[in-house]
């Protein structure tokens, strides 16, 4: 076990949000941080952190707690190995006897786990084939043909997968279960049972889940051969959805957060020579379109996503079609245009890192530009008919833009390109324009001046409390943080919370203040350990109660628990009775139990 003493120095030491923004992209809203919940999809950010007390809070999905916390749920960890974590995030030593305690304590039945770590065996053994021994010397050949060094072959930890079945063999001298090994997807089972190795002859391309676990692989064919298709990708299984994957992006997160911006490429060798080339923000999906897992994972970490497919028909369509997704979300969108006929692996190898790194900055339009690119193709502008119809959709798209001064922009490229009167292309323009207004549709190209408002936040499973239990919440909330309020309550003879759930809290709070001398929200957290009683205090910690509380306030609220909820109880079963008479047609009986639901509500009135 982590000693107390080591677990309240990386709490003491360590800022929530610095935590919570590795994997949130937080705005300031008031007095707390807000961004979309990394634990459920929503549109409007429902997720909180407080800095203050150290803790957050989902309004709409109901999860909260301290750093530690946060990380248990987001990544799986064990309680031990969130501390760990954190520590290590934030450069804190821990003495190794107590990280390898906590290495120790991982749940080893745990079924992910073991698909991990036959994963993360198996790109040990494709690595080290490709990198030192003979079987392996081709397909590094064909790396290093292609300008990877050997440096960046080690930081994506690439494979060959040779031809004979090596795979099953070292797992099973590794002591996986037949069944484990059925269920990581890297084997194929015949008739029989029996398991094959799933890849053969191929560059082993590891796949990594947002937190840096390899979950599958794709590999491609090392020799062309046309009963083959290039690309083979590990089936689906427990760890692995390639709709809520997008290739690097767990080494291209902390780039993506810094300059808040992410490239999306079109594919494995793209993201990899932008890498080598000094482009650290670049991924790619793990199929031809964004799923909306995807982009839900990019616009919980950056607010600006550039498209860099490659320069031929079929990437111009690809980068036409994604736009057509993103345009919905409210990512702000930009496109790198490659030039005709190249992607950009085949442009790093043509004209070196450098150029590469400059041309990514320097290439980029808007899409609206890139949509008057791409209405192009395909049509004659000579032609007066395909002149016309160009010009009605480029106009179609103009209107789509929030920004009057942009779309003046526009307006006057194609007056002057095409010669015609910008007043007639303006009145064209606005009644588009008002028609879009009119049906209340979202802007499509939002000007790099818009922003995401998070003032309104997505409380919609927040459920209403009564007023005992509300008078409960904001007494403990007094009193835990203030001692002489705290001392009141301690010498008020024979007082007690109605509630279970909040005399348990009272109870643990007394132990918890013989051994500290303040109360700190995210300690507390640690210190009550029962998940049900931790999500509580949540709710607790987060009432805003403004100024001082005072003796008057205290007092209001033991009245009401002591007097009130009596009254409360009874209401509550008089309810259960009469529903319960509804259902036997009892019509005398509801009558009675009415009657005795009105005195009720008046006694309560009177005492209010």
């Amino acid at each position: 076990m982590i000693p107390e003493d080591v677990i309240d120095e990386v709490r003491d030491q360590t800022n929530i949000s610095d935590v919570v923004g590795q994997f949130v992209s937080l705005h300031k809203s008031g007095k707390n941080l807000f961004g979309l919940c990394p634990f459920h999809e929503e549109n409007t950010p429902s997720f909180s952190v407080n800095e203050q007390k150290q803790i957050f809070h989902c309004f709409s999905c109901g999860r909260g707690g301290n750093v530690f916390k946060f990380l248990m749920e987001l990544q799986n960890l064990s309680y031990p190995e969130a501390i760990n974590k954190v520590a290590d995030m934030q450069g804190i030593k821990i003495d190794d006897k107590y990280v390898q305690s906590s290495n120790n304590s991982k749940k080893i039945d745990s079924d992910e786990q073991i698909l991990i770590d036959i994963h993360t065996q198996s790109t040990d053994l494709y690595h080290h084939i490709l990198m030192n021994t003979e079987m392996g010397q081709s397909a590094l050949d064909y790396l290093h043909n292609r300008g990877l060094k050997d440096e960046t072959i080690d930081k994506y930890q690439l494979g060959f997968a040779p031809s004979n079945s090596i795979l099953k063999t070292f797992l099973v001298q590794k002591k996986y279960k037949y069944q484990d090994l059925r269920k990581s997807g890297l084997f194929l089972e015949d008739n029989n049972g029996d398991l094959k190795d799933r890849f053969f002859n191929r560059i082993i391309y590891p796949i990594t889940n947002e937190f840096g676990n390899v979950i599958a692989f794709s590999g491609r064919i090392l020799n062309k051969d046309d009963n083959q298709a290039k690309y083979l990708n590990s089936p689906e299984t427990k760890i692995f959805n390639k709709r809520k994957v997008l290739f690097n992006f767990s080494n291209a997160r902390n780039t993506i957060r810094k300059e808040k911006t992410a490239i999306l490429y079109e594919g494995f060798m793209d993201v990899i020579s932008a890498y080598q080339s000094g482009v650290q923000n670049g991924i790619a999906s793990m199929g031809t379109s964004l799923t909306d897992e995807q982009i839900y994972l990019l616009q919980r970490n950056t607010t600006n996503l550039y498209v860099c497919y490659d320069g031929d028909a079929p990437g111009q369509n690809a980068i036409n079609r994604s736009i057509g997704i993103l345009e919905k979300t409210q990512l702000k969108l930009g496109v790198i245009q490659m030039p005709s006929g190249i992607d950009p692996d085949e442009y790093r190898q043509q004209n070196g890192e450098s150029k590469f790194k400059s041309y990514m900055h320097s290439a980029l339009e808007s899409v609206i530009s890139f949509k008057m690119h791409f209405l192009k193709l395909n049509r004659n502008l000579d032609n007066e008919n395909d002149k016309i119809n160009y010009i009605n959709d480029v106009i179609r798209e103009i209107a789509k833009i929030s920004q009057p001064i942009e779309r003046d922009v526009y307006i006057n490229q194609i007056s002057e390109q095409f010669g015609l009167n910008k007043i007639d292309l303006t009145n064209q323009l606005n009644k588009l324009v008002n028609r879009n207004n009119l049906g209340h549709k979202t802007s499509a190209y939002k000007s790099n001046s818009s922003s995401k408002s998070y003032d309104t936040i997505s409380i919609a499973n927040v459920k209403p409390v009564g007023r005992v239990e509300m008078a409960e919440r904001s007494l403990l909330n007094r009193i835990l943080n203030n001692h002489e309020m705290w001392l009141r309550i301690m010498g008020k003879e024979g007082f007690c919370f109605v509630d279970d759930k909040y005399q348990l809290i009272y109870i643990l709070a007394q132990e918890y203040f013989k051994n500290h001398a303040e109360y700190k929200a995210d300690a507390f957290q640690d210190f009550v350990k029962e998940e049900d009683l931790q999500q509580l205090l949540i709710n607790i910690d987060l009432i805003d109660l403004s100024g001082e509380p005072t003796n008057s306030e205290i007092d209001d609220y033991v009245n009401i628990i002591m007097n009130d909820a009596p009254i409360e109880k009874q209401l509550k079963t008089k309810q259960a009775e009469l529903d319960e008479a509804k259902k036997l047609g009892d019509v005398d009986r509801q009558i009675d139990i009415t009657t005795d639901i009105i005195n009720l509500q008046r006694k309560k009135q009177i005492s209010n």
